[in-house]
């Protein structure tokens, strides 16, 4: 063992007299290299033809500053006014007189600044054109109608309070369904020009709320910044939001919750937004739903989903008709009695169709509630099954209200040629009075699809008062499905649309 370190340690010192060695000569070479360099240098900056060449660059920046010299004082001289004045005269004398020589000059500076003025106008500008994918519909033909394309135009620059977003998901509700059958044509062709939307009603995006993350922001946005996680919700006449990119005014747009994600937020928007709106209108809040008995037709519909959620945070009583496949969620978002209208398996085709009938449906729904025998406060209608409206003002009380979210029929929507155009005109005109009294128009389903509605469902989401309900995520492809899915009896709270 003493031989093995002995032997390890005369290599140990071999190994670094070796690399001192190396080392010196290193140093020594380095320093060779280094003085003779120098040396090299210092005589070619000190030879006779450096000097040469430093003195004729030093000739040429002496004539090509004399040359600048002479052609400002040239150029100076030659646009004297007094000097092209006399030579204009001393040309023109005896065959123009000073007033025409006069009237000649202002012609000549008037055409050139016109002829400027019209180059720039009509200068060719580079258009850039950015694609993207969307769901939108051409024709007012139904669900069939909607397809998704690729070569949608997609919006890069925003104005001073718009936003653009980047499309994470959205929703499908009943009124994109609307939209597809023609709901809305005559005010939408209308209010999209008025906002500079479009100048025609089609093509048309589907989708009234989404969530997305924010791209970009007009100089005076000031609620938002960049990066943040929005959600967003608009009007029928309003361009959609089932694309992958909008460009929304910031009035529309609020920061979503965060404890919640893209999908699953995106059911909360235009629902929630409708729920907030009704019982605003029906001064209902807090103090006033306690103890109150509601009936919330169809409850496992977007808003009927909110509906019950807010009320039964309120204390009130809550009843809600739904079909038999709903009844638990109904149950477990707070209704405290359901009544159950079985509805047939969707590959039933026969019972389907026979179930559909809106007549039937309406009966089956005024028998249960005479069965029950009960009286409401309140009534809500949240699906059009054409139930008789007399019929259910039987089951309230006596200063009882009947309420409905379904969006308001349009006479609009029927109009001839010449109906449309006084109906556009007095529109227009209406919008000019407003913008000229500083007083906004919000008559067209737009007063509460706001940030301002949209911060109060933000911060009852994040409270837990509120909880999203998601049935089915769809991709875009798949449009059509989702369309027929959310006005069918299977259909439980919101259907999402994904973009990621």
């Amino acid at each position: 063992m003493d031989e093995v370190l002995f032997r390890g340690t005369q290599k140990l010192e071999s190994l670094q007299l070796e690399a001192g060695l190396v080392a010196s000569k290193s140093k020594d070479l380095f320093l060779t290299y280094s003085q003779a360099t120098q040396v090299l240098l210092s005589q070619v900056w000190q030879s006779h033809k450096l000097d040469h060449l430093k003195s004729n660059i030093s000739q040429l920046l002496d004539y090509v500053l004399e040359i600048s010299r002479d052609f400002t004082e040239r150029a100076v001289d030659v646009a004297d006014p007094k000097r092209l004045w006399m030579f204009l005269t001393g040309v023109l004398d005896g065959q123009w007189s000073k007033r025409e020589i006069s009237i000649a000059c202002a012609g000549f500076v008037v055409g050139g600044l016109v002829g400027v003025a019209v180059g720039f106008a009509l200068r060719r500008r580079e258009n850039t054109v950015r694609y993207m994918e969307a769901v939108q519909i051409s024709h007012y033909l139904g669900p069939e109608s909607a397809a998704v394309v690729e070569d949608a135009i997609a919006p890069f620059e925003c104005g001073d309070y718009e936003v653009l977003i980047n499309v994470k998901a959205g929703s499908v509700h009943i009124i994109d369904a609307e939209i597809c059958a023609g709901y809305g044509r005559t005010l939408r062709r209308t209010l999209r020009r008025l906002h500079k939307q479009s100048s025609s009603d089609l093509p048309v995006f589907l989708g009234r709320d989404c969530t997305g993350i924010i791209t970009d922001l007009g100089r005076k946005v000031q609620r938002l910044e960049l990066g943040d996680e929005v959600w967003v919700t608009i009007p029928f006449w309003s361009q959609g939001t089932l694309c992958q990119t909008i460009l929304i005014s910031e009035h529309r747009v609020a920061r979503k919750p965060k404890n919640v994600g893209f999908e699953g937020a995106c059911s909360v928007p235009y629902a929630g937004s409708l729920a907030l709106s009704v019982l605003s209108e029906a001064k209902i809040d807090l103090n006033s739903a306690a103890n109150k008995r509601f009936l919330i037709q169809d409850g496992c519909t977007p808003v009927g989903c909110v509906l019950i959620q807010l009320l039964n945070s309120w204390k009130a009583h809550i009843t809600t008709t739904c079909h038999k496949r709903a009844v638990p969620v109904a149950k477990a978002l707070g209704a405290r009695e359901v009544i159950s209208i079985d509805a047939p398996s969707l590959s039933d085709e026969d019972h389907v169709e026979e179930f559909s009938d809106a007549e039937n449906f309406s009966k089956t729904v005024l028998k249960e509630l005479q069965l029950k025998g009960e009286i409401f406060d309140f009534i809500i209608v949240t699906r059009n099954e054409n139930l008789n409206w007399e019929s259910l003002r039987n089951f309230c009380a006596g200063e009882g209200k009947l309420l409905s979210t379904l969006p308001e029929k349009l006479s609009s929507d029927s109009y001839g040629f010449l109906a449309r155009f006084i109906f556009s005109t007095y529109i227009r005109l209406k919008f000019l009075m407003g913008h000229i009294l500083g007083v906004p128009s919000n008559n067209y389903d737009e007063a509460h699809l706001c940030h301002a509605t949209l911060d109060k469902l933000t911060a009852l989401v994040e409270d837990g008062v509120l909880q999203t309900v998601v049935d089915k995520v769809f991709h875009p492809k798949d449009i059509e499905v989702a369309l027929n899915y959310i006005q069918s009896s299977q259909s439980i709270g919101s259907s999402v649309i994904t973009f990621r």
